[in-house]
């Protein structure tokens, strides 16, 4: 007998999950800048990818996977599916058959493997002088990855789409989880088939803001963030991402008006008076920029997006005893944000507690290996400490 589908779901998804894992962990292996053989990542990376194809469409329970891949949202021409898959496989047959370069002379005739090399900025695998993007295939395997801790939440909204397809509920929840897996473009067709049928909720066009804002379409999130506010002009959190936007173009005299038409609504919204702080120091309006994050700390005190903002604005000003406060009081809220850590970095470097300093660095980069701010404050704290240890030494 079949099993249940509930007991397939209980059998498949730990599979996917652990194939999805260590795709992306061989993947990462190949953006390492450490000793890896880069052609034996590249070969496990794509025998993970297999085997997740292999499970999104296994030929011997068909209806059961297409369901399956449809709670999922992948579609049917994903790279993930068989037939892509296929011509991917036969272009890096092709790549690796290539003749490599001989090696101890004609008379012994041992033959090196064609080069392989990895351009991490790209994503392209390089076989001497062919090309393969594999960058658009990891991120498949991420999508789904990211998705699988929501799949029952996803399977309620699939089940009730199946009896009714225009249940807009149904349709704005699943946006929402694609949304929180970080797969903002099939998020927002589904934040799409909602407008078809609410056009005018607010609510629907402040979310297709968000997710527009996320994909760095700030134009198209400046629409329908004005949509949301034509609809409901007291929805203040809009006013705020609106101020967002208008200073991510460029507008900033457009986000500071947007600003203080929220405060002028509720002065006590941190957040706005956080972003009307960000547009100030923009501007070069360093001081009132100072006061706008005082403000803001005062309606919240653990703010440690305005803290971190302050911190580093009391830096530029040379206020450098203030700033180390300023970030300590930050960190005791977001101790693991690496930022926070190279930042509070350079603070002491100039106060000259360099060896100080320079942990503050390697905590950073402990917390998020290659981070590159934080790389280049300790070239440069190093830098100072190897001038000093000169000067010492004349």
């Amino acid at each position: 007998m079949m099993r249940g589908l509930e007991s397939e779901y209980g059998v498949i998804l730990p599979e996917l999950r652990g194939h999805c894992k260590a795709a992306i962990r061989n993947f990462g292996n190949l953006n390492s800048s450490g000793d890896v053989d880069l052609h034996s990542s590249f070969k496990d990376f794509w025998t993970e990818c297999s085997r997740v194809s292999a499970i999104l469409w296994c030929k011997s329970d068909k209806k059961y996977r297409q369901r399956l891949r449809s709670v999922l949202s992948i579609a049917d021409n994903s790279l993930l599916s068989p037939r892509l898959m296929s011509i991917t496989e036969t272009e890096l047959k092709k790549m690796e058959n290539l003749p490599g370069e001989s090696q101890g002379g004609e008379s012994q005739g041992i033959q090196k493997a064609a080069p392989f090399s990895y351009d991490p900025a790209q994503g392209v695998l390089k076989i001497q002088d062919k090309r393969l993007e594999i960058l658009p295939l990891f991120m498949a395997v991420r999508d789904l990855y990211s998705s699988l801790p929501f799949f029952d939440e996803l399977k309620s909204c699939t089940e009730m789409l199946e009896k009714d397809p225009w249940n807009a509920t149904a349709l704005f929840q699943k946006s929402l989880l694609l949304y929180k897996a970080g797969r903002f473009e099939n998020s927002l067709k589904f934040i799409e088939q909602v407008l078809e049928i609410v056009p005018d909720d607010f609510r629907v066009w402040y979310n297709k803001g968000v997710i527009l804002s996320d994909m760095v379409l700030l134009k198209e999130a400046l629409d329908a963030y004005d949509r949301a506010i034509e609809l409901e002009p007291s929805f203040e959190i809009v006013w705020d991402n609106k101020g967002v936007v208008l200073a991510g173009l460029g507008r900033l005299e457009e986000a500071l008006e947007t600003y203080e038409k929220v405060l002028l609504r509720d002065p006590k919204y941190a957040e706005a008076w956080a972003g009307k702080g960000s547009v100030l120091s923009a501007l070069d309006r360093k001081e009132e920029a100072l006061e706008a994050y005082s403000s803001a700390l005062k309606i919240r005190p653990v703010y440690p997006e305005a803290l971190k903002a302050a911190g580093n604005l009391l830096f530029k000003l040379g206020r450098y005893e203030k700033a180390l406060s300023t970030y300590d009081m930050a960190l005791q809220a977001s101790p693991e944000d690496p930022g926070l850590w190279a930042g509070r970095g350079l603070v002491l470097s100039e106060l000259n507690k360099q060896e100080e300093a320079l942990q503050n660095c390697n905590r950073a980069l402990e917390l998020r290996p290659g981070f590159n701010p934080a790389l280049e404050i300790k070239v440069e704290i190093l830098s100072r400490i190897s001038r000093q240890k000169a000067e010492n030494s004349r």
